[in-house]
């Protein structure tokens, strides 16, 4: 997934939620399943996806403890893997896109997925 297609994800739905952008969080986290394996950090600044929405992001996942949710809050980054950061970043993209509130860069970046391009 493209840097800059993730930067606006975050941005527009941060906009758009609002206050319920925690609760968008909060949704996604609660369904993550961790599959076995080892994948690689990512880290999370509020440069890359906006302040609103990295501190959505911190709310949200210091709201509970969830068995397949791990990060690391370093104070100026957050660190997830990136199988969980995928996740996460999806399911905002697809929200987005079912609301028709997504531009045309963040849907033709879904179809593509969907379609295997």
């Amino acid at each position: 997934m493209d840097s800059t297609i993730i930067t606006e994800i975050w941005r527009r739905a941060s906009a758009c939620c609002g206050d319920e952008f925690v609760h968008v969080l909060s949704g996604l986290l609660d369904e993550y399943e961790r599959k076995p394996g080892k994948d690689e950090p990512v880290r999370i600044t509020a440069e890359w996806v906006g302040q609103d929405a990295y501190t959505s992001l911190v709310v949200a996942l210091n709201a509970k403890s969830r068995r397949n949710v791990r990060y690391y809050d370093q104070g100026w980054h957050i660190e997830l893997r990136s199988r969980l950061w995928t996740h996460i970043c999806r399911g905002i993209q697809h929200r987005l896109v079912t609301s028709g509130l997504a531009p045309e860069a963040i849907t033709e970046d879904l179809l593509a997925l969907e379609i295997g391009v």
